[in-house]
């Protein structure tokens, strides 16, 4: 949750100004985002900049109808991370201004469609979040450092093409299409994995492969109805399972021998007896539970009186 001070909206509205200060006024030291939805003058983004330019923990978040390129980036020389949300974005010309240092990038969906070739000038980027982008996505191979690849609305027929990324740790598939994942075990350093509205998968016995896996969050995967047993997810440790409306089985969850913590939502199937095979997990130390039904949320809050946490924890994407 952020606080009264984590984000500065760069409005310029003399109401706002009067009401909440200068906007270029100095970033509070727990800022973490600037962000504008209108476009500002040359004068205005230089004074953005400023604000910016020795704080590489800060994301420029720009969004709405602030512009249709990215040339303003010319005044956000040193911005390590970066957020566009422009729908009517004609022009990616403008990532030239932050190609030698940015690291962190979400592109969100535009109405024109882009080459993704731009990726492969981005060498310095760890984290990556893509939303309906996929002409030339390949060229996610090129960004050997990245750590961190979030997909959302983009099919692949399988994820071959991920396979050379030796140092991703945490993968988010979203929405799409993408039916085959099969080649997951072969990411070896992936750590985290959420799977969120893929509609074409029911199977997902391929997790049971995922032995370097710490984090697991599943959410909207209607067609699923069993999953395998996570006994061989030794380093497992974090499971959220978000409207899995046809699942009824926690024991393969609770296979997981370092699993503690375990997050539930809106499963209509599942009973207060979906929970005993918790009983004595011994390392289970958090249980988040939000069922749907309160009577089964009622009596597995009896079973685990220790360990039941009140109001749902989970992870959005990034």
């Amino acid at each position: 949750m952020f606080g009264a001070n984590s984000r500065r909206f760069l409005m310029t509205d003399p109401s706002y100004v009067a009401r909440f200060g200068d906007p270029f006024r100095p970033l509070e030291p727990e800022c973490r985002v600037v962000q504008f939805a209108a476009p500002l003058t040359r004068a205005q983004l230089r004074a953005a900049g400023d604000l910016v330019a020795d704080r590489p923990d800060v994301e420029l978040y720009v969004y709405g109808d602030a512009s249709r390129d990215l040339d303003f980036l010319e005044h956000f020389p040193t911005v390590r991370r970066l957020h566009v949300a422009l729908y009517e974005l004609a022009d990616v010309s403008g990532l030239v201004h932050v190609r030698g240092g940015l690291e962190a990038f979400v592109f969100g969906k535009t109405k024109a469609k882009f080459s993704l070739r731009f990726l492969e000038s981005l060498p310095a980027l760890t984290r990556l979040f893509l939303v309906g982008h996929r002409k030339d996505v390949a060229a996610v191979q090129a960004l050997a450092k990245l750590r961190s690849l979030g997909l959302s609305g983009i099919t692949l027929p399988d994820l071959s093409v991920l396979l050379p990324l030796a140092r991703l740790r945490t993968l988010q598939l979203l929405l799409g299409s993408t039916g085959d994942l099969s080649l997951l075990p072969r990411l070896g350093a992936l750590e985290e994995l959420l799977l969120m509205r893929i509609t074409r998968l029911s199977d997902l016995g391929v997790l049971a492969d995922l032995h370097g896996l710490k984090s697991l969050h599943l959410d909207w995967m209607r067609n699923v109805t069993a999953l395998p047993s996570f006994a061989p997810l030794t380093r497992l440790e974090s499971v959220e399972l978000g409207t899995m409306k046809g699942l009824a089985d926690l024991a393969p969850v609770a296979a997981a021998p370092a699993l503690r913590r375990l997050a539930v939502a809106d499963m209509p199937l599942l009973t207060a007896d979906s929970f005993r095979c918790l009983v004595g997990h011994p390392n289970l130390r958090e249980l988040w539970v939000e069922t749907g039904k309160r009577g089964v949320d009622a009596a597995v809050r009896r079973m685990f009186p220790a360990i039941v946490r009140d109001g749902l924890r989970t992870a959005a994407p990034a």
